[in-house]
């Protein structure tokens, strides 16, 4: 079987979509990723899909229908949408040009769809899919998260790296972990994990090993100057953390950046931190309103914490970009620029100001609207 899937022009390698195409090619089917703007007409009639795919979040998708919709009057093939938006609103399989979608994790879903296909097998019961079909709808259940992360094959770089886009980036991307423990107010975490609920552990690790084997292998394969981690909270584990600092630096030892909780960060993170040559993190304050911060946004975290963090990361030398956000429900102008001269207290590397948005579905944007 042959997957095109769609993507954005986004520097960050869209390592969802790599994950998919490594347990796809293990299977011996072929995979390709093409932009959205451009030729995708012919794209489509060289590579010959069966399926394309695309992963949305929400205020993307009609975006990407329309592509849909388009190169399905020309083409003929399974369109497949996954991603943040159909997990949330699976009610977008009723728009015209979708067929599937895919709800949170794709590896073994969007495997076994694709199989099914191969064999000319039903694909209307299969977890964590929903099927249009003939006017009607099958809506199935969620199936179990993935625990053992080592169990996957490494992200597929071959299929991204066709493209300069990314292959001329110095800065490749790595995920040691899924999953967050917290419940931030403006974030899909907490409905994730209810969705989820009973059905495997919410954050789950990869073993060092694991990780540091790929690494290499990328780095040995492509020219790397900087790794870069994505997980949510890449210092939640502390042991795992002692275990990583020491293998990295004799291993890799190459500069990297994480993201970082201002009331996780302590002495011994930040050590572990610049001994295993971590050249700067994300660290959010979001406000310095301890009402805004705690009450409305629900970071559990004091203005101590995030002053602690930062005295802390400028003393060990650590660069870092502090996160903030403006214009949120029951804040102000006032408020606004109490959270900048927290900033100038902080001395962050970098200072990054974000305008509320509310994403539909989350908790923050019930708050909005109530108080509109």
């Amino acid at each position: 079987m042959k997957i095109l899937f769609l993507y954005e022009r986004h520097p960050v390698e869209p390592l969802g979509i790599m994950y998919l195409s490594a347990v796809l090619k293990k299977y011996k089917h072929k995979t390709k990723i093409a932009f959205i703007d451009e030729r995708l007409d012919e794209v489509v009639k060289e590579f010959k899909p069966n399926i394309i795919a695309t992963g949305v979040m929400s205020g993307g998708q009609n975006k990407f229908l329309d592509v849909l919709r388009n190169l399905k009057k020309k083409f003929k093939f399974l369109s497949v949408m996954g991603g943040p938006h159909p997990t949330f609103f699976p009610q977008v399989i009723e728009e015209d040009g979708l067929d599937v979608i895919v709800m949170g994790e794709a590896e073994d879903t969007f495997l076994e769809l694709v199989e099914r296909l191969k064999k000319k097998r039903d694909i209307t019961k299969i977890k964590n899919v929903w099927v249009k079909k003939n006017r009607k709808i099958y809506r199935n259940k969620l199936r179990f998260l993935v625990e053992d992360l080592d169990s996957l094959p490494f992200p597929d770089r071959e299929v991204i790296y066709e493209h300069e886009f990314w292959s001329k980036e110095p800065i490749k991307h790595f995920i040691a972990g899924r999953g967050c423990p917290y419940n931030c107010a403006y974030c899909f975490n907490k409905q994730y994990s209810t969705l989820y609920n009973g059905m495997g552990n919410r954050v789950r690790w990869r073993s060092v090993d694991n990780l540091i084997k790929e690494i290499k292998g990328v780095v040995k394969k492509y020219e790397t100057k900087v790794v870069y981690f994505q997980d949510d909270t890449f210092i939640l584990n502390k042991v795992w953390l002692r275990e990583f600092s020491e293998k990295y630096k004799k291993e890799v030892n190459l500069p990297y950046h994480c993201h970082v909780r201002a009331n996780l960060v302590d002495e011994e993170i930040c050590k572990l931190l610049k001994e295993s040559n971590c050249y700067s993190v994300h660290i959010a304050a979001e406000t310095a309103d301890d009402g805004l911060r705690n009450e409305i946004l629900s970071r559990n975290m004091s203005k101590e914490d995030i002053y602690g963090a930062s005295d802390l990361l400028n003393k060990y030398g650590i660069k870092f970009m502090m996160q903030n956000m403006i214009g949120l429900p029951k804040g102000s102008l006032k408020k606004d620029f109490e959270t900048l001269k927290m900033n100038i207290r902080c001395k962050p590397t970098y200072g990054w100001v974000s305008i509320f948005q509310p994403y539909p579905g989350t908790e923050l944007s019930r708050i909005a609207i109530e108080n509109h």
